[in-house]
């Protein structure tokens, strides 16, 4: 697979099963963060956040949002650049997800 697509090449990701393993779940969710779609409600609420630090135990300590998880379900899709980072990420979950071109 890797020697289909270039680097800087979109590619058209799509799952095409039930993501059962972890990993594999962790690392499509990275792939898909990457489309600006599945990132948008992320950053719509960090924009909405103000940091109110405090000190705690004479440190200072600031709240973070907490990241919103897309849902990964059959047929949903993203579109990323393909990187070489990207494509050993592919390799490792191409039992779960179907890669085109963009």
């Amino acid at each position: 697979m890797a020697t289909e697509f270039k680097p800087g090449q979109p590619l058209l990701l799509t799952i095409r099963k039930s993501i059962v393993k972890p990993a594999a779940r962790k690392t499509v969710e990275r792939l898909f963060m990457q489309d600006k779609t599945h990132s948008k409600p992320l950053e719509d609420r960090s924009a909405n956040f103000i940091p109110l630090p405090k000190r705690r135990g004479g440190c200072i300590w600031t709240k973070r949002p907490n990241k919103i998880h897309p849902l990964l379900k059959t047929g949903d899709a993203a579109t990323v650049k393909a990187t070489p980072q990207t494509m050993r990420d592919l390799k490792s979950v191409e039992a779960f997800i179907a890669v085109t071109p963009a």
